[in-house]
């Protein structure tokens, strides 16, 4: 089962197996992947802050395949630039908060990958289509290239999501986020008197809140 060895691999011990050539799931593989999905969900909502949305599993399993498909083209270097269009479509679901956190079981991954096209080829059309995809996937993006995108709305106007994605933010330390008006005082909230420790310079590109 390509998709869920994958997953199980990346979930558990970080190490992959691919084949040199694209794949496709067979229905066995889809439905153990998204029970595997569906599982590790249940766990990760504990770690998050408030009530964190529930799975959605058009979701999760689009971006787990579209990252299966992503190591293998940052690795396969010969395969050609339509076939990178083909192959990292995009979702074709609603943008609730569900979708951006079930995607997200996988995408939190996405900035490696982003790091990794971008270290082997810097100029190539993968690079381009993931950044692309980041834009369009912010909640999974923080430490990467911004740009201000709509989902922006649905992460803030969710309890959970707003909460996890200042906190990576903060983590991170990515200026070009904090800098925009709509977050910087969310931020700001978040960091409190521990400011000093957390974000020391915070407030020297950040403009008053």
């Amino acid at each position: 089962m390509l998709l869920t060895g994958f997953l199980h691999d990346l979930l558990t011990t970080g190490c992959l197996t691919l084949t040199s050539q694209p794949d496709s799931f067979e229905a066995a593989d889809l439905h153990a992947a998204e029970d595997l999905l569906r599982s590790y969900h249940a766990e990760d909502a504990k770690e998050m802050p408030h009530t964190a949305p529930v799975f959605n599993a058009p979701a999760a399993l689009w971006s787990a395949a579209y990252l299966y498909d992503t190591v293998k083209l940052a690795l396969v270097r010969e395969l050609d630039e339509t076939l990178v269009h083909e192959q990292l479509q995009d979702f074709s679901g609603d943008m609730t908060p569900e979708a951006i956190y079930s995607a997200d079981l996988t995408f939190r991954h996405l900035p490696d990958l982003l790091r990794l096209a971008k270290g082997l080829a810097p100029g190539d059309a993968l690079v381009s289509r993931l950044q692309a995809t980041a834009w369009k996937w912010p909640f999974s993006s923080v430490g990467t290239k911004f740009k201000d995108a709509e989902p922006i709305v649905t992460i803030i106007a969710h309890p959970a999501l707003r909460q996890a994605y200042i906190d990576r933010i903060i983590r991170v330390q990515d200026r070009a986020r904090a800098s925009q008006t709509h977050l910087a005082p969310l931020i700001h909230e978040a960091l409190g008197g521990h400011a000093a420790t957390l974000w020391p310079d915070f407030t020297a590109f950040t403009l008053p809140v």
